[in-house]
């Protein structure tokens, strides 16, 4: 399947089977510049399984995606490479170091591979000066609201941790930010500072697929939302057109019926 060549991103024909079961079907879309992309569906709807899809950490069993209009080659380490970074359900911190050293990895991932090699890397000094690497570290953390304070980051609150995780995924310069699931777990303070630094993300002139079980935040943040069930997407457009589409009635609030083949 060709690649959409006017799209930043474009996600064409994902299928994922674990076996006779279907767990992403068929899913296209694009993502344009500097946009936000909704995605949201109950549990177990796929959305999970189709950002680690698109990202690499899962191998897609067919489909096409691209950035640029160029497809990406399969693995985390070469799609990272290529523009794309991405969040977690729950945060991947070494929960012993402060969030400025948690950041680290981000700058030097693009390197070595792994996070964890990361993190060896940082502390054996094979990327670059430490002192260098703290100071973009720091001034990262600052832009993204993040403290910089000498503090464990298993001493930070779900949210602030989210925070961190995104700053580490920005230091890498990605074209492209898959957030799955930031808001979920966290306080007031927490969600409107993760909204703030997902609005900086988008006027970097990055994209941002945003995972998420809010609806109402998901609408009120994005572009454009994509609605998965059952691993199918079945819906796709504005928000506001989402909130009122008969399969979100259908899939949040059991009030009509899918149509066959949706």
């Amino acid at each position: 399947m060709a690649p959409h060549t006017d799209a930043l991103l474009s996600v064409d024909g994902i299928t994922k089977r674990y076996g006779g079961v279907t767990a992403v079907d068929d899913v296209s879309f694009t993502l344009p510049a500097g946009s936000v992309l909704g995605l949201v569906g109950p549990n177990g709807a796929g959305k999970t399984t189709l950002v680690d899809c698109i990202v690499g950490t899962q191998e897609a069993s067919s489909g096409v995606v691209a950035l640029e209009g160029r497809a990406l080659e399969s693995g985390p380490t070469t799609r990272a490479q290529a523009g794309l970074a991405r969040t977690f359900q729950h945060p991947q911190l070494a929960l012993e170091l402060t969030p400025v050293e948690n950041i680290i990895p981000g700058l030097i991932g693009g390197k070595i591979g792994s996070y964890g090699a990361s993190l060896v890397a940082m502390f054996r000094g094979l990327s670059g000066a430490p002192v260098q690497l703290l100071a973009q570290a720091k001034a990262l953390a600052e832009e993204y609201g993040v403290t910089t304070d000498a503090i464990p980051a298993g001493d930070l609150s779900l949210g602030a941790q989210r925070l961190v995780e995104i700053a580490r995924a920005m230091a890498a310069q990605p074209r492209v930010l898959l957030l799955d699931e930031p808001f979920a777990g966290s306080d007031p303070d927490g969600i409107a500072a993760i909204s703030r630094a997902i609005r900086q993300v988008q006027e970097s002139g990055r994209s941002v697929v945003l995972v998420d079980h809010n609806v109402d935040l998901i609408a009120e943040m994005s572009d454009a939302v994509v609605l998965l069930a059952e691993g199918r997407l079945v819906f796709e457009g504005t928000p506001e057109a989402c909130m009122r589409s008969k399969e979100m009635q259908a899939v949040y609030f059991g009030t009509a019926e899918l149509e066959e083949g949706k």
